[in-house]
């Protein structure tokens, strides 16, 4: 009887603890998603490339000046302390003496010699045989004078070279003119004395037959312009265009 009453109350347990048993679903992981892209994203950022470097070119290193040497074509060919025949003459050199061009005056008259016996001055342009290249030579602009200067210009506009022109004081001596000739563009140059004051005359005169101003036949093309009157004053320095006319 006892054995029988366990057994019933086993049976009655189990069936309760049955009947309060939830039928459970079997458990999976949950799959988990990014939230929706509401903006459209940005393009990726490029990185900018590198700039290229230029390297810089080397200067060309500038030449020294060489001195050329020129040779007198005239006997007694004067050495002056300035650029113009209006300054002294301190030596005469022969015909045939060799000098060393250092420099030349601007325009196209003087160079800047040194002698055979070490002295230095200026000799005329013309009345040498230069070994060189004019324009080679550095230009020197002397201090301490009365400059006048200006261009002569073509009938067409053009830079007239090689024409000669004479600038006189009133009242002067044939000795007292000075002469300067134009270079390829056109310019001249007077270095008058520092104390060189009044009025003189300036006038062209002369040319070459390498001049931009002249034909084939070395026959000038145009005709000089009449002569003018400049007012030299103290410490002034002088500018004068002057054109051709035609025929």
């Amino acid at each position: 009887m006892r054995h029988t009453l366990v057994i019933l109350t086993s049976l009655l347990l189990l069936a309760l603890v049955g009947g309060c048993a939830k039928t459970m679903e079997p458990a999976f992981p949950t799959s988990t998603f990014p939230p929706p892209i509401t903006t459209e994203s940005s393009p990726p950022t490029e990185t900018p490339l590198p700039t290229a470097t230029k390297t810089p070119a080397p200067s060309p290193t500038p030449t020294p000046y060489q001195p050329f040497e020129a040779v007198v074509t005239i006997d007694d060919l004067f050495l002056r302390s300035g650029p113009g025949f209006l300054h002294e003459a301190y030596w005469t050199y022969p015909e045939g003496e060799t000098v060393e061009v250092l420099g030349r005056a601007p325009g196209w008259s003087w160079v800047y010699v040194n002698t055979s016996n070490n002295l230095l001055g200026w000799m005329k342009l013309e009345l040498l045989d230069l070994k060189g290249d004019f324009y080679d030579a550095p230009e020197v602009i002397p201090d301490g004078f009365v400059i006048v200067k200006g261009h002569m210009y073509t009938p067409n506009g053009n830079p007239a070279s090689h024409i000669t022109l004479s600038l006189t004081p009133a009242g002067g001596e044939p000795g007292d003119e000075d002469a300067a000739t134009t270079d390829v563009l056109g310019q001249f140059y007077f270095f008058l004395p520092e104390n060189s004051r009044g009025v003189w005359t300036l006038e062209a005169g002369g040319y070459g037959c390498d001049s931009s101003a002249v034909n084939a036949a070395c026959n000038l093309i145009g005709v000089f312009p009449p002569a003018r009157e400049i007012d030299v004053k103290e410490s002034a320095e002088i500018w004068i265009n002057l054109q051709m006319t035609s025929d």
